[in-house]
């Protein structure tokens, strides 16, 4: 028995290997581009450091194993649609994330982003868009233990519209204004919505179930 769990144990490493890079696929696109990769699952994680469009087209998969944050935004005006993306790491304190967003005018729409501890993570970003993406955390830990779908922190003038949400602790929104959070959906979470030290933010037409 131990023979065949080693056995099995060295196959998953092998698997996890194979998946080719993403990164490199963000690397060969130039500035303003349009990245549609094959489908299929490739390996996090990711950094977009210009702005470009990624289109998944609903087929691709970026699997972090586990480890860190899938995606991480270093840039204006990058769209990010289409994809399938999990894996992200356990710390809160790193606040690991199936997006990192540290830039302004970027959109996130279309995704599925799930066995993240965080969904979309905005620090210190405006004018950015997250809109009708389907956001889980890690189903393992209890409520109080799992990240927030959409965090907000000195965040301002972000529309977050339109996403569906489950099994997350909060929506939260920290020192941040002017946002409008519209029209989301969000079901076996916390508080479902949660602000902190924030104001003048339009919230209209969220629909919250236990």
């Amino acid at each position: 028995m131990a023979s065949a769990a080693g056995c099995l144990l060295v196959f998953q490493s092998v698997a996890c290997a194979a998946y080719p890079s993403f990164q490199k696929l963000v690397d060969a696109t130039e500035e303003n581009g349009v990245l549609t990769p094959p489908p299929g699952t490739y390996a996090g994680p990711v950094v977009v450091d210009k702005p470009m469009v990624i289109d998944g087209r609903g087929k691709v998969t970026i699997d972090n194993g586990g480890k860190g944050t899938v995606i991480r935004l270093n840039t204006d005006g990058a769209t990010i649609k289409g994809l399938r993306l999990t894996g992200s790491g356990e710390s809160t304190n790193m606040i690991d994330a199936g997006v990192q967003v540290r830039g302004n005018f970027n959109v996130i729409k279309d995704n599925v982003i799930d066995d993240c501890l965080f969904g979309v993570d905005l620090q210190q970003s405006k004018n950015n868009i997250v809109r009708r993406n389907r956001i889980s955390s890690k189903l393992k830990f209890g409520l109080g233990q799992r990240g927030d779908s959409v965090r907000l922190w000195y965040s301002f003038n972000n529309k977050i519209t339109d996403n569906i949400t489950d099994n997350v602790r909060d929506m939260v929104v920290w020192y941040s204004a002017d946002n409008e959070i519209l029209r989301n959906q969000g079901s076996n979470s916390r508080y479902s919505l949660h602000f902190m030290y924030s104001r003048y933010n339009l919230v209209e037409g969220n629909v919250y179930n236990n």
